[in-house]
């Protein structure tokens, strides 16, 4: 799916090099302020298909309305209805090319989308008209970090940072930076953006985490244990806080207060096996052995588990192989079962199930190669790889006259 999201977005990226003409100014008639607000408000309380049917409707009246175009492609980005949504983006900056705003909200819809590379381009159009875009500088922060891009990320961030007052966003953007710093290894920084923030939101929880867990790194764990102890306060449902208070205490010698922390994080996360690990070792060591023998019990059970989804994917990863080679030779019906039994393991793997359509065409059998590649794209419209194998595969079929079995052209 990564090249297939890069393959989107370069055509997004190339046609945004070229925009549209803009519009004079915006027809006649455009849908009320009320209506576009309306849905807006939709989208923000989760009634995406009522404000969607709204948009759409505003949009078949006035298609070159550029607020309800934006709101449109926004609220698409989260079903997510990928094509759509990018169309109506696209359409929105095409008329509003000059609209640093108008950007700055399709960039984040793209985001979303994980178009990560028309969202940058597109933060960095929203910036170039509007230097005093926080939130646009803010975003290219975090894509750039993303890739670790460190340098121009942490420039993005300090505009931002320079550019807000609001304590509460304040304190947002500078735990944000707190984390960028520590990404990039500078604990030191990271521990002074974590601090600025609990001062400006001394109720933040995961600055409080995330400030523990910078001191620890830095072996400074005498200060890092009240800072784990305000962060369960903060954040009692939160795993691991309970896990690093765990891990602190344990690393104190306090098996039994560690115990009772690591038991709360096994209740909150029950899949974690060092969580299970750490309790049954607590436990031992604070005299409590019988305790402490199911936790061992289920650590075996979970260890055991895990042994079998790895072999299971190294079985899985071995028919994938031999179906591949074996569709290189042109064995196709022998590939088929290999696919087939891939598919039987894993029924979501797109790449298997694609390749198993390839094979049902190579095979001359065009309906049904075609009716599982429509059936993959239905699940996901965006695999563009299997939109153009279906382009190349209703052409051929046509072309062989009938979907009747017997030898063809190999797809490629």
């Amino acid at each position: 799916m990564g090249a297939v999201r890069r393959t989107a977005a370069v055509a997004l990226l190339l046609a945004l090099a070229s925009p549209a003409p803009r519009s004079a100014a915006q027809p006649k008639g455009d849908p009320p302020a009320e209506l576009l607000e309306r849905a807006a408000q939709l989208t923000r309380r989760g009634a995406l298909d009522e404000a969607i049917r709204l948009l759409e409707a505003a949009v078949g009246v006035r298609p070159d309305d550029a607020e309800a175009l934006l709101l449109l492609g926004s609220a698409l980005s989260l079903v997510p209805r990928r094509g759509e949504a990018v169309r109506a983006l696209l359409r929105a900056m095409e008329l509003r090319p000059d609209d640093a705003r108008v950007h700055a909200t399709a960039g984040m819809a793209l985001a979303r989308l994980a178009e990560q590379d028309a969202a940058l381009e597109v933060f960095r159009r929203a910036v170039a008209l509007d230097p005093e875009l926080g939130e646009a500088h803010l975003n290219l922060a975090l894509i750039l970090a993303s890739r670790e891009d460190f340098e121009p990320a942490s420039e993005h961030m300090a505009t931002a940072l320079s550019l807000e007052s609001e304590p509460g966003k304040l304190a947002r953007l500078r735990f944000l930076n707190g984390k960028l710093q520590a990404e990039r290894g500078q604990l030191e920084v990271a521990v002074e953006e974590y601090r600025h923030s609990i001062a400006l939101a001394p109720l933040r929880g995961d600055a409080h985490l995330a400030l523990g867990v910078a001191l620890k790194r830095l072996l400074r764990e005498d200060e890092a244990l009240p800072v784990f102890r305000k962060a369960v306060d903060l954040l009692p449902e939160e795993p691991s806080a309970r896990y690093q208070l765990a891990l602190e205490l344990q690393r104190r010698g306090d098996h039994s207060a560690a115990a009772e922390q690591f038991r709360k994080a096994h209740e909150l996360q029950p899949d974690n096996r060092s969580t299970v690990y750490n309790l049954a070792r607590s436990l031992h060591q604070s005299g409590r052995a019988e305790e402490a023998l199911p936790y061992r019990e289920l650590l075996a059970t979970m260890v055991e588990q895990r042994d079998r989804a790895r072999e299971s994917e190294l079985h899985t990863a071995k028919l994938h192989g031999e179906a591949v080679r074996l569709d290189r030779q042109g064995r196709y019906a022998e590939a088929l079962e290999r696919y087939r039994a891939v598919l039987r393991i894993e029924p979501l793997n797109s790449v298997a199930r694609r390749n198993l359509a390839l094979v049902l065409c190579r095979l001359g059998r065009w309906a049904e190669g075609i009716a599982e590649l429509e059936a993959i794209l239905r699940s996901d419209p965006g695999d563009l790889e299997a939109a153009r194998t279906l382009a190349i595969a209703i052409d051929q079929a046509k072309q062989a006259g009938s979907p009747a079995d017997r030898a063809s052209p190999p797809l490629r």
